[in-house]
């Protein structure tokens, strides 16, 4: 089997698809790696469709398929009655030996990660937008005659999960059985794929293909408590040491690494440790490999922090402030003075709370501050002059960058 291992898409797919052309840490700077995003990536790698479809589909079938010359392509299936707005991928497979050209098989994979009831007339939702589009390109090429023939359309359901998948795979199930009907109601079978119900041993394993199997073992297992344990027995990225010289099987690692990080629920600590440490034993030169990654995931992580701290901060000084104020009213012995204490100690506290978001995000950024730097801060008693310290505590690269600002807040003031 030949297989040309450039990637040929349809030009609209590259408007919302994911792709291989960006590095994976600036396409997911700010996005998980979810489920359906890792499939999308995955499967849209020429190589690893060629040898899933040359292991899904019957062999009488393959026999008449140009599988290697498959194209990948995506269709916008705008439809308020399904959630979906399109289908996951779709394989335009030519014909061996025909010379008409425009005859091909679509394969229609529709990645599932949960049960579903109705996924058949979903897929069927798909079929008929496609069956739509030919003829009215058969129109167009002035080609719709009586010796028009649509192409066929074969219907999968790839399904992994954390229970096998009951949906039916016969789209006549989702109609009313109504005695005296089952001859005029729409019969079409699709083809299950379900992970969930299949022993790792029963996977895809091509060597000179590992990338396919490694795909669908972490999808297999992703959401299983025992991820850890997985992780470390089998030590999947083994699967792909002899090609790691090959960039493409690095930028495949990374996408692969994401994917556990961000859509695992089970992963600990320290299986996410013995999971770095993999990658970095895997490949050559791990450090290099894993540095995009972990300057990714410690980007997400300081902003994560610097949110928190701002929260905790402004929640601190509050609660500070208004003790401070309950607890000089009661000393004056007045009500009115309670009343007092407790306006003045919530503006004190409202200050002290900005003082305490920007401790909070200079010590998550830089480290513990100086006592002078503190005491600057809470000689400032303007709460608009704080909170634009604040954002910019958020924003600055360096320390010094915000003691030049310090210093400046400091002579608005006089």
């Amino acid at each position: 089997m030949t297989i040309n291992d450039q990637n040929v898409v349809s030009p609209e797919m590259q408007e919302f698809y994911p792709t291989w052309d960006k590095p994976i840490e600036e396409q997911f700077a700010t996005t998980l790696v979810t489920h359906d995003i890792f499939f999308e990536m995955v499967f849209q790698l020429k190589k690893i469709a060629c040898t899933f479809l040359f292991f899904l589909l019957p062999i009488t079938l393959q026999n008449q398929l140009d599988i290697p010359n498959l194209k990948i392509s995506v269709r916008r299936f705008r439809d308020e009655n399904f959630k979906e707005a399109r289908s996951d991928m779709i394989y335009e497979i030519p014909l061996k030996n025909n010379s008409q050209k425009y005859v091909k098989i679509y394969i229609i994979i529709e990645h599932k990660s949960y049960d579903e009831s109705h996924t058949m007339s979903q897929l069927f939702n798909y079929e008929t937008q496609i069956i739509n589009a030919e003829i009215a390109i058969a129109k167009k090429k002035k080609i719709y005659n009586k010796n028009f023939k649509l192409s066929p359309i074969i219907l999968v359901i790839f399904h992994h999960g954390q229970v096998v998948y009951t949906g039916s795979v016969e789209l006549s199930d989702e109609f009313e059985k109504i005695e005296g009907t089952e001859e005029f109601i729409l019969k079409q079978k699709g083809i299950i794929f379900d992970l969930s119900s299949m022993d790792k041993t029963e996977l895809p394993h091509d060597p000179n293909v590992p990338e396919l199997y490694a795909s669908l073992r972490i999808m297999q297992v992703i959401m299983s408590k025992n991820l850890d344990e997985i992780l470390c027995e089998e030590e999947l990225l083994e699967e792909l040491k002899p090609y790691t010289d090959n960039p493409e099987c690095r930028k495949f690692a990374r996408l692969f690494a994401s994917y556990v990080f961000d859509s695992n629920h089970h992963l600990t600590q320290k299986g996410e440790q013995q999971f770095k440490q993999q990658l970095q034993k895997t490949f050559k030169g791990g450090k290099t490999m894993w540095s995009p990654l972990a300057k990714r995931y410690g980007a997400a992580g300081l902003k994560k922090g610097i949110k928190k701290g701002i929260k905790q901060g402004i929640k601190i000084g509050e609660a500070k402030g208004e003790a401070r104020g309950e607890a000089r009213g009661r000393i004056e012995g007045r009500i009115e003075g309670r009343v007092e204490g407790k306006v003045e100690g919530r503006a004190e506290g409202e200050l002290e709370g900005r003082i305490e978001a920007i401790i909070s995000i200079l010590d998550v950024k830089f480290g513990e501050i100086s006592e002078t730097v503190r005491g600057s801060l809470c000689a400032i008693t303007e709460v608009n002059l704080l909170q634009e310290l604040v954002r910019f505590a958020a924003k600055c690269d360096t320390f010094e960058e915000f003691s030049k600002k310090l210093k400046l807040a400091k002579r608005k003031r006089h």
